[in-house]
């Protein structure tokens, strides 16, 4: 399966707002999706933790996330598709936005036990203060770690496989 998410801008200038709250700590949180067709998801919302990473490391726990998850789904009740929790991201803040191999485990130990049948990770990367760098992995029960696809509803550059989001005109660059 590959899957398709559409981050939508003011999506991406939330992200983008939290990445500069993180400064140089790994931080992340949960993807909460509507499902638009088999496959294909317009992120509608994420939870965020600003405290628990480091340099180089990110863990959270479940009750930072449970509230937040709540309000984005009684919040997105109206949508025509099945909104739900999608994955997890995070952001690799002085590394490639690449899922390391303890990102590969966790994710893969989540859905081959007893979690969802799949889940993506989002792994992003502030540049420059400004341009998002990311990646997104999905896993699913029984198979190997696919890339998935990624879009903004506007032209985006590919730079050595990274999608590369930049502000829009008239957001200002921190």
């Amino acid at each position: 399966m590959t899957l398709s998410l559409k981050i939508p801008s003011h999506q991406m200038a939330k992200m983008r707002t939290c990445l500069q709250k993180g400064g140089l700590r790994e931080i992340g949180g949960w993807l909460v999706a509507e499902q638009l067709a088999p496959s294909d998801f317009e992120l509608v919302g994420f939870t965020v933790d600003l405290e628990a990473g480091t340099y180089d490391r990110f863990a959270s726990l479940l009750r930072k996330h449970d509230e937040k998850l709540d309000q984005i789904l009684s919040e997105n009740t109206s949508r025509s598709g099945r909104v739900d929790y999608l994955g997890e991201w995070h952001s690799h803040p002085t590394f490639q936005p690449i899922p390391s191999d303890i990102d590969v485990a966790t994710m893969t130990k989540m859905v081959e036990d007893n979690g969802p049948s799949f889940a993506v990770l989002l792994i992003v990367r502030l540049m420059h203060s400004a341009s998002i760098q990311a990646t997104l992995t999905t896993f699913q029960r029984g198979l190997s770690p696919k890339q998935g696809r990624m879009t903004t509803g506007r032209q985006l550059a590919i730079d050595g496989g990274f999608l590369v989001d930049e502000p829009l005109a008239g957001q200002e660059r921190k």
